[in-house]
Protein backbone atom coordinates (compact mmCIF):
# COMPACT_ATOMS: atom_id res chain seq x y z
CA UNK A 1 0.00 0.00 0.00
CA UNK A 2 2.67 2.40 0.92
CA UNK A 3 4.57 1.47 -2.69
CA UNK A 4 1.16 2.25 -4.31
CA UNK A 5 1.50 5.75 -2.63
CA UNK A 6 4.28 7.05 -4.13
CA UNK A 7 4.05 5.79 -7.05
CA UNK A 8 1.39 7.92 -7.50
CA UNK A 9 3.21 11.04 -5.77
CA UNK A 10 6.15 9.81 -8.36
CA UNK A 11 3.85 10.13 -11.34
CA UNK A 12 2.14 13.48 -10.39
CA UNK A 13 5.31 14.88 -9.74
CA UNK A 14 6.53 14.10 -13.56
CA UNK A 15 4.90 17.27 -15.23
CA UNK A 16 6.18 19.28 -12.86
CA UNK A 17 10.03 17.90 -13.47
CA UNK A 18 9.39 17.92 -17.32
CA UNK A 19 8.18 21.78 -16.39
CA UNK A 20 11.45 22.31 -14.67
CA UNK A 21 13.42 20.86 -17.46
CA UNK A 22 12.15 22.89 -20.08
CA UNK A 23 12.54 26.33 -18.52
CA UNK A 24 16.13 25.54 -17.55
CA UNK A 25 16.57 24.23 -21.49
CA UNK A 26 14.71 27.57 -22.46
CA UNK A 27 17.56 29.15 -19.78
CA UNK A 28 20.23 27.46 -21.32
CA UNK A 29 20.05 28.36 -24.85
CA UNK A 30 18.56 31.84 -24.26
CA UNK A 31 21.15 34.62 -25.15
CA UNK A 32 21.66 36.91 -21.76
CA UNK A 33 20.77 40.24 -23.56
CA UNK A 34 18.22 39.53 -26.09
CA UNK A 35 14.53 37.53 -26.58
CA UNK A 36 16.94 35.54 -28.82
CA UNK A 37 18.26 32.07 -28.54
CA UNK A 38 22.50 31.81 -28.08
CA UNK A 39 25.29 30.63 -30.10
CA UNK A 40 24.93 27.11 -28.34
CA UNK A 41 21.28 26.47 -29.16
CA UNK A 42 22.85 26.41 -32.59
CA UNK A 43 25.36 23.81 -31.75
CA UNK A 44 23.22 21.65 -29.48
CA UNK A 45 20.17 22.07 -31.67
CA UNK A 46 20.12 22.77 -34.87
CA UNK A 47 23.53 21.12 -35.89
CA UNK A 48 24.80 17.51 -36.05
CA UNK A 49 27.90 16.69 -34.35
CA UNK A 50 29.78 16.80 -37.39
CA UNK A 51 28.50 20.80 -37.52
CA UNK A 52 26.32 20.05 -40.54
CA UNK A 53 22.59 21.40 -40.80
CA UNK A 54 19.70 19.05 -39.64
CA UNK A 55 17.38 20.90 -41.74
CA UNK A 56 17.18 22.96 -44.56
CA UNK A 57 16.23 26.74 -45.19
CA UNK A 58 17.60 30.39 -45.49
CA UNK A 59 19.94 31.54 -43.00
CA UNK A 60 20.29 35.52 -42.93
CA UNK A 61 22.90 37.09 -41.01
CA UNK A 62 22.74 40.91 -39.57
CA UNK A 63 25.22 43.09 -38.37
CA UNK A 64 24.28 46.26 -36.08
CA UNK A 65 25.67 48.94 -38.52
CA UNK A 66 26.57 51.29 -35.14
CA UNK A 67 27.07 48.70 -33.13
CA UNK A 68 31.20 49.40 -32.45
CA UNK A 69 31.08 52.86 -32.55
CA UNK A 70 28.52 53.08 -29.33
CA UNK A 71 30.58 50.46 -27.65
CA UNK A 72 33.66 52.75 -27.74
CA UNK A 73 31.94 55.68 -27.74
CA UNK A 74 29.64 54.81 -24.84
CA UNK A 75 29.91 51.46 -22.76
CA UNK A 76 28.30 48.01 -22.76
CA UNK A 77 24.74 48.97 -21.07
CA UNK A 78 24.42 51.55 -24.17
CA UNK A 79 25.82 48.98 -26.49
CA UNK A 80 23.24 46.09 -24.85
CA UNK A 81 20.41 48.67 -24.91
CA UNK A 82 21.36 48.54 -28.77
CA UNK A 83 20.84 45.05 -29.36
CA UNK A 84 17.54 44.82 -27.15
CA UNK A 85 16.27 46.80 -29.59
CA UNK A 86 17.42 45.51 -32.48
CA UNK A 87 16.78 42.26 -31.58
CA UNK A 88 12.98 43.05 -30.30
CA UNK A 89 12.56 45.16 -33.40
CA UNK A 90 13.28 41.69 -35.81
CA UNK A 91 10.90 39.31 -33.16
CA UNK A 92 8.21 41.54 -33.38
CA UNK A 93 8.55 42.19 -37.57
CA UNK A 94 9.35 38.27 -37.92
CA UNK A 95 5.91 37.56 -36.10
CA UNK A 96 3.91 39.90 -37.00
CA UNK A 97 4.41 39.08 -40.79
CA UNK A 98 3.63 34.89 -39.58
CA UNK A 99 7.10 33.98 -40.22
CA UNK A 100 8.38 30.76 -39.54
CA UNK A 101 11.79 31.66 -37.88
CA UNK A 102 14.34 31.36 -35.43
CA UNK A 103 16.39 33.89 -34.16
CA UNK A 104 20.26 33.54 -32.80
CA UNK A 105 22.76 36.12 -31.39
CA UNK A 106 25.50 34.67 -32.64
CA UNK A 107 28.29 37.20 -31.81
CA UNK A 108 28.48 40.36 -29.99
CA UNK A 109 26.73 42.69 -33.00
CA UNK A 110 25.58 39.67 -35.14
CA UNK A 111 22.12 37.67 -35.20
CA UNK A 112 21.52 35.05 -37.25
CA UNK A 113 17.74 34.29 -38.40
CA UNK A 114 16.68 30.90 -39.46
CA UNK A 115 14.01 31.27 -41.69
CA UNK A 116 11.86 28.03 -43.25
CA UNK A 117 9.04 28.01 -45.43
CA UNK A 118 9.97 30.79 -48.40
CA UNK A 119 11.99 30.93 -51.17
CA UNK A 120 15.06 33.20 -51.46
CA UNK A 121 13.05 36.32 -52.90
CA UNK A 122 10.26 36.48 -50.43
CA UNK A 123 13.34 35.82 -47.76
CA UNK A 124 15.12 39.30 -48.54
CA UNK A 125 12.32 41.21 -49.47
CA UNK A 126 11.09 41.00 -45.38
CA UNK A 127 14.65 41.21 -44.50
CA UNK A 128 14.65 44.94 -46.71
CA UNK A 129 11.30 45.44 -45.83
CA UNK A 130 12.40 45.18 -41.94
CA UNK A 131 15.85 47.20 -42.67
CA UNK A 132 13.79 50.22 -44.23
CA UNK A 133 10.93 50.38 -41.60
CA UNK A 134 13.68 49.85 -38.65
CA UNK A 135 15.60 52.72 -40.35
CA UNK A 136 13.16 54.74 -39.47
CA UNK A 137 13.20 53.75 -35.59
CA UNK A 138 15.71 56.20 -33.40
CA UNK A 139 18.03 55.28 -30.49
CA UNK A 140 18.65 57.86 -28.37
CA UNK A 141 21.09 58.02 -25.21
CA UNK A 142 22.19 61.65 -23.27
CA UNK A 143 21.80 64.29 -26.62
CA UNK A 144 22.93 62.01 -29.18
CA UNK A 145 20.40 59.70 -31.85
CA UNK A 146 21.17 57.05 -33.44
CA UNK A 147 19.61 55.46 -36.25
CA UNK A 148 18.87 51.64 -36.21
CA UNK A 149 20.58 50.45 -38.79
CA UNK A 150 21.95 47.39 -40.13
CA UNK A 151 23.09 45.32 -43.10
CA UNK A 152 22.63 41.85 -43.82
CA UNK A 153 23.43 38.77 -46.00
CA UNK A 154 21.35 35.78 -47.02
CA UNK A 155 22.10 32.13 -47.81
CA UNK A 156 20.33 29.18 -48.31
CA UNK A 157 21.19 26.22 -46.94
CA UNK A 158 20.55 22.21 -47.12
CA UNK A 159 20.55 19.53 -44.75
CA UNK A 160 23.78 17.88 -44.21
CA UNK A 161 25.75 20.79 -45.27
CA UNK A 162 28.73 22.66 -43.19
CA UNK A 163 27.51 25.01 -40.82
CA UNK A 164 31.09 26.71 -41.10
CA UNK A 165 30.98 26.72 -45.29
CA UNK A 166 27.40 28.88 -45.24
CA UNK A 167 29.19 31.05 -42.15
CA UNK A 168 32.15 31.67 -44.61
CA UNK A 169 30.04 32.77 -47.85
CA UNK A 170 27.67 35.00 -45.33
CA UNK A 171 30.86 36.86 -44.00
CA UNK A 172 31.46 37.00 -48.04
CA UNK A 173 28.32 38.65 -48.93
CA UNK A 174 27.89 40.87 -45.46
CA UNK A 175 31.14 42.71 -46.45
CA UNK A 176 29.82 43.22 -49.99
CA UNK A 177 26.75 44.17 -48.73
CA UNK A 178 28.62 46.54 -46.47
CA UNK A 179 30.68 48.65 -48.71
Amino acid sequence: MHSEKNEVKTITEIPNLQSKMKLLRQNLFSDDISKSKNRLWVFKDKLSVHDTFNDFGYLVSIKISEYTAILNEYDSNVANKLLKLVSDYIIEYMDENHLNFEIVRYSEDNFLIFVHELNEEEVEEHIVNMQKSMSNYRFKHRHKVFNLTFYFGVMQYIKNESFSSVLDQLDEKLFLNKL
